[in-house]
C-alpha cells in the first residue's frame, strides 16, 4: 500500500523583505499561495495550511509558536500527520515558483529528502515530529542545522530553475513554458504582475 502523504503549505512568514503579504501577491491574476495549492493538491492525500488561515482549507498554527520561522510550520504539520495516520509530510513554502508537479515521485518516501537548493521543499517522515520539537525547544531555528541532524537526502533541483519570490521584483518573468501553472499548456507570453497589499 503506498505511503499517505499529507502536503503543508508553509505559510507563516512576516514578508518583510517583500513589504507586503507575499501570499497574496498575484501573477497572472492568481495569488503565490493558490498555485502552490494547485500544485500541491493532485501529489497528496490531504493538505493542510501551515501558520495561516485560508479559505476552503484545514488550517493549522505553527508550533510551538508563530514567528519561529518555516520549522515551525513543519513542526506542526508533522504532529498533524502523525494525529490524522499520514506516513509524512511534502512540504512547500509560498514563495517558490514555479513550485514542480511532481514532488512527491522525487522526494516521498522512505527517509527525509529535500531539494539540494530549496530546503523548505522536502518530504519528512510524520515519526520524526519529537526530534523536531526538541531541536525546537533547545532554541534552534535554522533549516541548515536542521537538515543536518535529521539524515536529510538532498535531491538535485539544478535543472528545475526554480525563483525564490522574496521581492515585488522577483514576480518578473516568472513563467516557464515546461511548467504552466494551474493547467496552462501552451507557452505563457507575457506576465501581468501585481502585489496585492490588501488582506
Amino acid at each position: 500500500m503506498a505511503d499517505s502523504i499529507l502536503g503543508a503549505i508553509l505559510a507563516g512568514g512576516q514578508s518583510r523583505r517583500f513589504g507586503s503579504d507575499k501570499a497574496l501577491a498575484t501573477i497572472d491574476g492568481i495569488k503565490l499561495i493558490d498555485h502552490v495549492v494547485a500544485a500541491l493538491t493532485p501529489q497528496v492525500d490531504a493538505l493542510v495550511v501551515c501558520g495561516r488561515s485560508w479559505p476552503g482549507l484545514q488550517t493549522i498554527p505553527d508550533r510551538p509558536a508563530p514567528g519561529l520561522g518555516p520549522l515551525a510550520g513543519l513542526n506542526a504539520a508533522l504532529h498533524y500527520a502523525l494525529v490524522h495516520g499520514h506516513d509524512g509530510v511534502l512540504s512547500a513554502p509560498v514563495d517558490v515558483f514555479p513550485l514542480p508537479l511532481d514532488l512527491r515521485a522525487r522526494l516521498a518516501g522512505g527517509p527525509p529528502r529535500t531539494l539540494l537548493r530549496q530546503h523548505a521543499i522536502g518530504y519528512w517522515p510524520a515519526a520524526l515530529a519529537p526530534q523536531l520539537d526538541r531541536y525546537l525547544a533547545s532554541g534552534e531555528r535554522s533549516i541548515g542545522g536542521w537538515i543536518a541532524s535529521s539524515g536529510v537526502e538532498a535531491v538535485d533541483d539544478t535543472a528545475l530553475d526554480l525563483r525564490n519570490i522574496n521581492f515585488v521584483g522577483d514576480l518578473t518573468g516568472c513563467w516557464t513554458s515546461t511548467t504552466p501553472p494551474l493547467g496552462r499548456t501552451e507557452p505563457h507570453t507575457g506576465s501581468r504582475l501585481a502585489a496585492d497589499k490588501t488582506r
